[in-house]
């Protein structure tokens, strides 16, 4: 017997004369597969059946041979009931992937399933919900493992597989008899549907990692830059964001990579904060790569994923430990490498101390740029004071020139620590209210502020020397990392698996 059509179905129901022919149930299921007999009608076809008018037509070879066409489809219909592994990979990160497998059961069948339990050999593996982060303060409970579905007599395995280029990515399963075949790729195409324009990352400003925070934008601190820093990071980084069309009309490369440099609180995190905001809101993705919490190979395969993408590297220095300076150059070999696919990735990395990194990684063709940024002069400390100090609580007869001269020395942190003193020392004096701020206010914080610069300025910077006992633990780290990558497991469901446990998760080849 031949795959029945949903309409067919739903026909059959509503003619039959019986008082209870049809339930809210089967009405609901029908019109399920209904629906995805539509969606699948082009996309897979029968194996060697045609459905088409009202006769019967046999192939000429078997003329006289009614018997062997009897046998063919009393075969062929044992075979359609006959429970087959259905599986397609998606590139994009597993949470993508089943928050995206969530909303097509919803969009298709008004349901997201029943978590299924899978006896194996080792126990029953039970189904999950995992909370996973969506927007800034924003989660989702999305299905993970096992979802059983009834209409298509499925069941659901979401997974992570490995890929070669990409690195962990979602994987979907199914386990359902043949003739489920073309309803089931149709749904496979709509979830790849749900994360091409529906994804939770694409177009976001996240941090790297198995399971990414989603950075608030919304909320940046004011910062005064000089007009030559401005219009280098607008020239090497925002334009490209802004007027991404006009540059690829014009074949300008959108791959960049761009060391912003300078002593602390220069204000080097917040102009990757403001590319972010740049990016997002002209539809490129911001992937934030924490020092110590991410891995910036992985944060640049995830870029490949959802390009056109911006990495931003914090520290860029610490990287290269040791003598082993040539990581630096080994991640410009990956950015490379990524962007010669044709992969649009721009790379922003920070760095306090420019004088560690090797002088081949600063030649043109391995950075395409090197921003410097420096101290305030007294423009910017006006700028900065104003962008700080609301209009109307602002003195008119500030004396600027007086001020700068106190402020003498301050990078952007301090500057705006100053200041914020000074606010301070308003409302303490007014008893709560904050008052006009005087050109006196801010010359007393700075004031107050001065001998800490100074301790700053005359510390030693901090050197983490290993002893002994961490560098032989760091090698057996290392060493039991080589190992377990490189070793086959066979997990609960029976199923070989490496030793990359992304995402906390057992992880398919």
């Amino acid at each position: 017997m031949s795959r029945t059509n949903g309409n067919e179905i739903l026909a059959q129901l509503e003619q039959d004369s019986r008082p209870a022919a049809m339930t809210e149930h089967e009405r609901q299921a029908a019109q399920i597969l209904a629906a995805l007999d539509k969606l699948g009608q082009t996309r897979v076809g029968e194996d060697g059946l045609i459905f088409r008018g009202t006769q019967f037509v046999l192939p000429e070879s078997m003329r006289g041979q009614v018997g062997a066409a009897v046998r063919y489809l009393k075969d062929y219909e044992e075979q359609q009931e006959n429970e087959f592994q259905f599986s397609r990979q998606f590139h994009y990160r597993p949470w993508d992937g089943a928050a995206a497998f969530q909303r097509a059961m919803r969009r298709v069948f008004g349901s997201s399933g029943v978590g299924v339990p899978i006896k194996t050999f080792f126990g029953k593996v039970l189904p999950e919900f995992r909370t996973v982060n969506v927007g800034v303060n924003d989660t989702l409970s999305v299905p993970w493992r096992n979802v059983g579905f009834s209409p298509l007599e499925a069941t659901f395995q979401l997974t992570a597989s490995n890929h070669e280029e990409y690195g962990v990515v979602f994987s979907l399963g199914v386990t359902a008899p043949r003739k489920h075949r073309a309803r089931i790729e149709a749904f496979f195409d709509i979830v790849a549907q749900e994360l091409k324009d529906g994804s939770i990352y694409k177009g976001k400003a996240f941090t790297g990692g198995a399971e990414p925070l989603f950075l608030d934008l919304d909320n940046l601190p004011p910062v005064v830059y000089s007009d030559e820093v401005l219009t280098h990071l607008d020239t090497n980084m925002w334009s490209l964001l802004r007027y991404s069309d006009t540059m690829r009309a014009n074949r300008i490369s959108l791959k960049r990579a761009v060391l912003v440099e300078g002593p602390y609180g220069t204000g080097k995190t917040l102009a990757g904060m403001l590319t972010a905001r740049e990016a997002v809101a002209h539809g490129w993705t911001f992937i934030l790569a924490r020092p110590g919490k991410d891995d910036l190979f992985e944060v640049l395969q995830t870029a490949q994923l959802y390009a056109p993408a911006v990495v931003w590297y914090e520290d860029i220095d610490t990287i290269a430990q040791g003598s082993d300076d040539m990581q630096i150059s080994r991640l410009l070999d990956a950015l490379d490498g990524i962007t010669n696919k044709g992969t649009e990735v721009l790379a922003g990395f920070t760095t306090n101390h420019v004088s560690k990194i090797q002088k081949g990684v600063l030649r043109p063709g391995r950075l395409d740029a090197v921003i410097h940024v420096g101290g305030l002069d007294r423009v910017g400390y006006e700028k900065l004071i104003r962008a700080v100090v609301p209009g109307d609580q602002l003195d008119p007869d500030v004396n600027f020139d007086v001020v700068a001269a106190a402020f003498d020395g301050f990078l952007p942190a301090f500057a705006k620590e100053a200041i914020s003193r000074a606010m301070a020392y308003s409302i303490s004096r007014h008893r709560g209210e904050l008052g006009v701020i005087a050109t006196e206010d801010l010359v007393h914080a700075a004031d107050g502020l001065r001998p800490q610069l100074q301790l700053m300025n005359d510390a030693v910077e901090g050197v983490s020397r290993p002893t002994v006992g961490s560098t032989f633990a760091e090698l057996v780290r290392a060493e039991v990392r080589d190992t377990v990558n490189a070793t086959k497991f066979v997990d609960s469901d029976g199923d070989v698996t490496t030793g990359d446990y992304a995402y906390g998760l057992e992880v398919k080849d």
